[in-house]
């Protein structure tokens, strides 16, 4: 669609010259005679503007849907040259063969005189060898910056292709490293306290309505968002004892969050490896997750605590990999990512724009 589009576009800017040459040539002719006071156009000078002007029409059509698509636009340069030098040579010919005829049919009085010393080449030959190259290289560099234009939108094209899907592969990750945790949490939970663990499995089918159906959408009203992550905490919050493990979230009510919207699971990892790396059994632990909207920004701030002797944070793992990769194809350098481990604690924080368009 655009390379048609592109192309009825080169053939008005082909037509407007050509109409601007001859407009341009008849007006020249025309003050001439004028200054003669001959009739501005007849027959005569009709038919010889004609035979003037259509070998240069029959040039620029040879080269312009014959040689550049050919050979050109398929690389075969040594042959286009070629080929265009010796269609100039012919065209040349003709003029030639055209000229001499026109000087051997003026009257005698007129016609130049053997003996009189000759140029190499006549005025009006060299003239037309100079318009066959203007017409020959107007006609090539009109039609490789059309089609410069036209690969840098089959470009961006399929690289918009290749982001969209390797953002579709990089959410699909998400899928089953989510339900392989979730199903961790619960099969501990089962031996602990089974009423708990069914109420998980309950709390879990919803997540897993939001997984197949939402999380399938480029953007999902952040509202949509956090009710995913209230519920995942909640789950979380009934795995591990009140009086060992400190819970808190805090979000954005409905009304600030209204009208915004986000990708989907952007966050997810973060919490996931909060309680995955930083709950520890022998000492008091706590996750702390929050999210503010700063002006144009939504603010992302996960803590957990970390212990010595546990295993700590990975922070090349594949989660945070993925996320980066989502992060750099969906705002470039506009969104913000810092993560910051000390002996207690692990900090995530996530910046993103809420006004402006991903790329």
């Amino acid at each position: 669609m655009n390379a048609m589009r592109n192309r009825r576009t080169e053939n008005v800017v082909y037509l407007s010259l050509w109409i601007t040459a001859l407009g341009i040539y008849t007006l020249d002719i025309m003050r001439g005679r004028a200054e003669l006071s001959l009739p501005l156009l007849d027959l005569h000078l009709v038919t010889r503007m004609l035979k003037t002007i259509i070998p240069f029409f029959l040039l620029f059509f040879i080269n312009n849907y014959l040689l550049i698509p050919r050979l050109i636009l398929k690389n075969k340069i040594k042959a286009y040259f070629l080929a265009a030098a010796a269609l100039i040579l012919a065209m040349w010919l003709f003029q030639y063969a055209d000229f001499r005829h026109f000087i051997n049919s003026m009257p005698e009085d007129i016609r130049p005189k053997p003996h009189h010393p000759q140029p190499l080449m006549p005025m009006p030959l060299l003239l037309d060898f100079t318009y066959s190259l203007l017409v020959i290289g107007a006609n090539l560099a009109i039609a490789l910056l059309f089609q410069r234009f036209e690969d840098k939108l089959q470009q961006e094209s399929l690289t918009k292709a290749n982001a969209e899907n390797e953002l579709a592969y990089l959410k699909a990750q998400i899928n089953p490293h989510f339900y392989m945790n979730m199903l961790n949490n619960i099969h501990g939970m089962i031996e602990i306290d089974p009423g708990k663990a069914q109420a998980m499995v309950i709390d879990m089918s919803q997540l897993m309505r939001y997984m197949l159906y939402d999380s399938s959408q480029t953007r999902i009203p952040l509202a949509n968002e956090i009710s995913f992550l209230k519920n995942y905490l909640r789950i979380m919050r009934r795995r591990y004892p009140e009086n060992k493990v400190d819970i808190k979230y805090s979000f954005p009510d409905d009304n600030d969050a209204a009208g915004i919207e986000v990708p989907p699971l952007l966050t997810l990892v973060f919490v996931e490896n909060a309680f995955k790396h930083g709950i520890s059994y022998r000492s008091r632990s706590f996750v702390d997750v929050t999210m503010a909207i700063d002006r144009d920004r939504l603010v992302f701030r996960c803590v957990n605590s970390c212990h010595s002797g546990d295993s700590k944070h990975e922070n090349t793992g594949i989660g945070l990999r993925n996320i980066r990769q989502r992060l750099a194809l969906i705002y470039g350098e506009k969104a913000s990512l810092t993560i910051n481990e000390s002996e207690t604690e692990y900090t995530v924080k996530l910046i993103i724009p809420i006004n402006s368009a991903p790329q």
